[in-house]
């Protein structure tokens, strides 16, 4: 019993640092069986874990995405922002690791291709290539 319990919070602790509305399922599952643990054996306990977990996560899936404001991914073609103009969301500084612009109505992490400007919030830049998951930036000409 204690052994589902201490499952149980395992998964809702890995549900709050988590991105997605996934593992409080198989939290609750966990509770359950642990609850069964005072009357059946292990074999019905994980039965119950994991009949309890999947009818969870198939009846509350499609609300869960709802509330998520779910989206399709959308493909992006790199080489077609690159020379675009972002505007910025949060102020560039790459010493302190930070950075977002908006650009055609998605959010980048952004860093300034000179490491010692900083590029403060509301200022347009120039996209001059994307790095993995990342932009980097140069101010537009206009603002320099």
């Amino acid at each position: 019993m204690i052994v589902w319990i201490v499952i149980g919070v395992v998964f809702l602790i890995i549900e709050i640092t988590a991105p997605a509305f996934f593992y409080m399922w198989f939290g609750i599952g966990a509770f359950v069986a642990a609850i069964s643990a005072v009357w059946l054996g292990f074999l019905w306990q994980l039965s119950i874990f994991l009949v309890s977990s999947a009818v969870l996560l198939a009846l509350t899936r499609p609300f869960a995405r709802k509330i998520q404001r779910y989206e399709p991914s959308k493909k992006i073609h790199l080489e077609d922002i690159v020379g675009k103009e972002a505007i910025v969301i949060e102020t560039i500084d790459n010493t302190a690791g930070k950075g977002i612009v908006k650009v055609n109505g998605d959010m980048w992490r952004a860093f300034s291709k000179d490491d010692s400007q900083v590029i403060e919030k509301g200022e347009k830049v120039k996209i001059l290539k994307v790095e993995g998951a990342h932009l980097v930036v140069e101010k537009s000409e206009v603002e320099k």
